[in-house]
């Protein structure tokens, strides 16, 4: 070999080693340039930031797919942060088929939008393993609590599911769960804003003090179920809490009126004051919900179709009017005080996103009502009689959310 290190500079043999090198290294140049250099698509998916904007624009739907593209997409995605970020607001409702048996509920689905719409999320929940099958009992953020239908309440199994993934949990069994501890109630509290985690709050006859309640809490993060607090007393019911504000919330629907509230933070119950009804004769509580960070409730006396609905503040200090709604003059369509059941009221981030759901039994048909211009539209067909309009407003109607976060 020839000692290149102590050759002359000028010396031939030198100058065409050097010759040789560069020829090599212009082809590795090349080589690397023509393979390596990154697409301008490739250097945006490369930035975590930019990735996530994107992604947060993809139908869920496509995004459950993108999971396999790799561990670096799999890793976004399925993060509890992403899921935060993600688009949470109600696209639809699902409703139980009024015709479909206890121990094999069925469900239907009202998209709310009609220019684009999308396929029901589910007929039925058998991706939960369980043959007595599955009741949904409601819905809270994306996710939805269930129970099966077992006969004999000691065996009544309670699952807490994300009807977008498919995926789901099942409740452990109640420290006080036993034929002569009837539960009264069982309600989901979950917001991914504040926590990925989520509590089930379980309302039942207490064991040391009869004809009193006890409450327990159930919690994702900690585990197994504890008592909170101490046997009481109240008139309300139990069965459709509803969550808002770091609370679940019960109202009594028939007799004297009176909300009562739990407090997830402080672990109390306390008592919410009902708004003041100009007339408390022959008037029911049609509807008590929550919809994209409010708590609403209407009240309609018979014999009329006007009426108003309630919002309460944040604070829990009072109700106020939020909206007055007459049907007295609908256009195309006649209302009857008996004919017609709000399965939802729905809020969006825009005040003219604020609507109505109806179940309208005389057209046999589920309707939009827009609160701002005072419009209605007609969403789907729905077999519904007479004898089912209370069926579906009491029992049947839950939103459906999109969501990616975990059970």
């Amino acid at each position: 070999m020839f000692d290149i290190l102590n050759m002359h500079p000028s010396s031939p043999i030198l100058a065409q080693h050097k010759q040789n090198l560069l020829l090599k290294m212009q082809g590795i140049k090349l080589k690397i340039q023509k393979i390596s250099e990154p697409s301008s698509a490739r250097i945006v998916l490369s930035i975590d930031d930019l990735l996530i904007e994107i992604l947060l624009r993809v139908p869920i739907t496509s995004l459950l797919c993108f999971k396999t593209v790799s561990k670096r997409w799999l890793s976004i995605i399925t993060h509890p942060h992403f899921s935060v970020l993600y688009p949470n607001r109600a696209i639809g409702l699902v409703l139980t088929c009024p015709y479909s048996l206890p121990a094999k509920p069925q469900y239907d689905y009202v998209h709310f939008d009609k220019k684009n719409p999308s396929k029901p999320p589910f007929k039925n929940l058998k991706f939960i393993n369980d043959s007595s099958g599955i009741s949904v009992l409601q819905s809270c953020n994306g996710l939805m609590l269930c129970s099966n239908s077992a006969s004999r309440l000691a065996k009544r199994n309670y699952y807490v599911c994300n009807p977008t993934t498919k995926h789901y949990t099942t409740l452990p069994k109640s420290l006080l769960q036993t034929e002569n501890s009837k539960i009264h109630g069982i309600s989901l509290a979950f917001d991914p804003l504040k926590s990925p985690h989520y509590k089930v709050i379980c309302v039942r006859d207490s064991v040391s003090s009869p004809q009193h309640y006890q409450i327990e809490i159930y919690s994702s993060q900690t585990g197994p179920w504890r008592l909170s607090g101490d046997p009481f007393i109240a008139d309300v019911n139990f069965s459709k809490g509803v969550y808002w504000n770091g609370s679940i919330y019960w109202i009594s629907t028939i007799g004297n009126l009176t909300c009562l509230y739990f407090n997830f933070d402080f672990e109390s119950l306390r008592i919410m004051p009902m708004p003041h009804f100009p007339d408390d004769q022959g008037t029911t509580i049609t509807y008590f919900g929550e919809s994209f960070g409010h708590l609403h409730l209407t009240k309609i006396s018979f014999y009329t179709i006007r009426f108003d609905v309630y919002e309460m503040r944040r604070d829990d200090s009072e109700w106020f009017i939020k909206y007055k709604v007459d049907f007295e003059h609908p256009y195309d369509h006649e209302f009857k005080y008996y004919n017609f059941a709000i399965l939802s009221l729905v809020r969006g981030k825009r005040e003219e996103d604020a609507f109505l759901v109806l179940a309208v039994v005389n057209d046999d048909k589920v309707m939009k009502y827009n609160f701002i211009n005072k419009t209605f539209e007609k969403f789907c067909d729905y077999d519904v009689e007479d004898e089912q309009v209370f069926f579906c407003s009491t029992i049947g109607a839950f939103e459906y959310i999109e969501s990616l976060c975990c059970v």
